[in-house]
């Protein structure tokens, strides 16, 4: 598996190309559509099966009506019926389903917006808006951010130390150095400090 990354100047948002051994490939957030992104799928992929969206907010999806156009028979997944308008298979938390030769997991983080999924691909987390390099995603209450860090503290934490995270804005980190030094998870005693 390969995963080419690509930063959307429209809304500084990660996408990602993900490719698997047979040149069958996914797009997880399709914040953007440019030339830029178009020629990594047509140069690196075979076949464009699928798009995974973390969340429904547009920054991550404002290009899904434009790739779908492009390129028929693309089955959109996220935690919602639809999205912008367009169908999309509703999963649910631990739903695991096969795209190409990658198996997927889809793991349900709640709070930054209530339909946020991270996506599991070997050691892979594509994390959305959920848990960035040195931060979590931003909440509009006090009971959201709540949420949120336990949904992180549930499902995220556990993972093995060396799960790269694959965030919607910013920078690759692991689970190890969130654990180490991402500052809102210190600041609410869940981070380890040490080796």
């Amino acid at each position: 598996m390969r995963i080419y990354p690509h930063l959307s100047a429209e809304h500084l948002a990660n996408v990602y190309t993900v490719v698997d051994e047979d040149g069958n490939a996914l797009i997880v957030d399709p914040a953007h559509i440019d030339r830029e992104l178009l020629a990594v799928i047509e140069e690196r992929c075979s076949h464009l099966s699928a798009v995974l969206l973390t969340h429904r907010h547009e920054t991550h999806a404002e290009g899904l009506g434009t790739l779908l156009k492009i390129y028929q028979g693309v089955k959109v997944y996220s935690a919602s019926d639809e999205i912008m308008g367009i169908p999309s298979i509703r999963l649910s938390d631990g739903a695991r389903f096969r795209v190409g030769r990658m198996d997927i997991e889809a793991i349900s983080v709640p709070g930054h917006s209530m339909d946020s999924l991270v996506y599991r691909i070997d050691a892979a987390l594509f994390t959305g808006d959920t848990l960035m390099a040195g931060t979590i995603g931003s909440t509009k209450s006090v009971i959201e951010k709540e949420l949120l860090m336990r949904s992180i503290r549930a499902k995220l934490l556990h993972l093995p130390d060396n799960c790269l995270i694959y965030p919607g804005h910013g920078s690759l980190s692991k689970i190890r150095l969130e654990m180490m030094f991402n500052q809102d998870l210190l600041a609410s005693g869940m981070a380890i400090i040490g080796t």
